[in-house]
């Protein structure tokens, strides 16, 4: 399997379990050590899993989905399939970002969606550094023509 879907792959699995995290214990990810740093470095507040407990199963199933995606975009071992997982993580990566940019007094900003933005900025550089972007199928056949 090409390092490319590996990745993708893991990312898939990576994304199951945080879901399954998110639905048994999300504090395990809201009150990390991770998520303290960055609260304690960028003054962003923690997320509260009291506030809104339908919210966190809501997400913990996008998650579960938008993995499910990576583990089947990894197994076509395809760059056509491998072009949306890059821009899918690099828009999650961007939208947070900038609403991390928002006023504070906004309140739309965490420390936990920092962390994500961090995260998915890593892994759609890696994508990206491994091909992922590429649009290689479609030069080809150009070239065939």
């Amino acid at each position: 399997m090409p390092a490319v879907d590996l990745l993708i792959l893991f990312k898939g699995l990576a994304d199951i379990i945080a879901a399954c995290i998110l639905v048994v214990q999300p504090d395990i990810i809201y009150k990390s050590s991770a998520t303290r740093a960055l609260h304690d470095a960028t003054g962003l507040h923690i997320s509260r899993v009291e506030t809104a407990p339908g919210f966190n199963q809501a997400i913990a199933c996008m998650v579960v989905a938008v993995g499910v995606g990576h583990i089947v975009a990894s197994q076509s071992h395809s760059p056509l399939a491998r072009r949306p997982v890059f821009a899918m993580n690099l828009t999650w990566a961007a939208l947070n970002i900038a609403t991390c940019l928002t006023p504070r007094a906004w309140e739309l900003a965490s420390a936990t969606q920092l962390m994500t933005a961090m995260t998915h900025t890593v892994f759609s550089t890696a994508l990206y550094l491994t091909g992922a972007a590429s649009s290689e199928v479609r030069n080809r056949k150009k070239k065939d023509k």
